[in-house]
């Protein structure tokens, strides 16, 4: 992988990071109590977090604008609940994809007493939502091996057809996959939850993000053995 398309990284020790007493959160945008002007939203991508929360809490957010929230769970189960008493617990090989309008409450809860949960929660600008919404889809591990699996597609599971779409793969080393937007102006944007890839030219490692535009494939190789990585193709 020898060319470069336009695009920024994200390294992992400059993240936002909050903790207190109930969670913990690493933030690659600013978010919340988070806030760093060189780390502003990029496009319909409005936050990106990766928290763990400790044994029986719970932290509640405000929904600043209509909003898709990704809930995708790395160990145990978490308790997602929005204004309106909607409520639904997804666990592990599960990712939520909650459409919520601004003004809503999230609430997120680990339903373990002594045990921490960890999870990913992403927050992609919707645009204009009718009313809150919800779809879960699932995935097998297995479904993973040196790929990336498509999780979430676009256009289907809300009433409101999704502008993005979420991808998985868990690689052995020196394993290579292509990505290919569906859309030419589309934002692809990876987050490497475990191992080390090249992206695009770029070397990421564990907790690093990438945001690429105007590409027409984006070519990952694991630098590792199970490397793990998210991938979002975000529609402008």
């Amino acid at each position: 992988m020898i060319k470069q398309t336009p695009g920024r990284i994200y390294l992992a020790d400059q993240h936002g990071f909050i903790t207190t007493p109930q969670y913990s959160r690493c933030s690659v945008f600013s978010f919340a109590d988070y806030a760093d002007e060189q780390r502003p939203a990029t496009g319909r991508l409005l936050a990106f977090n990766e928290e763990t929360l400790a044994g029986g809490q719970r932290s509640s957010l405000p929904v600043w604008e209509d909003a898709y929230v990704v809930l995708l769970p790395l160990t145990g189960e978490i308790k997602y609940t929005s204004s309106g008493g909607q409520a639904a617990v997804v666990q592990v090989e599960e990712v939520e994809v909650r459409a919520l309008p601004a003004g809503a409450t999230l609430e997120l809860a680990n339903l373990f007493e002594e045990e921490p949960v960890s999870f990913l929660h992403i927050w992609l600008r919707a645009g204009s939502l009718a009313k809150a919404s919800s779809a879960v889809f699932s995935y097998g591990f297995e479904q993973l091996e040196n790929t990336l699996a498509e999780v979430v597609p676009a256009g289907t599971g809300t009433p409101v057809a999704l502008p993005f779409s979420l991808s998985l793969g868990r690689f052995a080393g020196r394993h290579e996959a292509t990505y290919r937007p569906a859309y030419p102006d589309s934002l692809f944007f990876c987050y490497v939850l475990a191992g080390a890839f090249e992206v695009e030219g770029r070397l990421l490692h564990a907790k690093d993000g990438l945001a690429v535009w105007e590409t027409e494939e984006a070519e990952l190789e694991a630098l590792s053995n199970n490397a793990l990585v998210v991938t979002l193709e975000v529609q402008a």
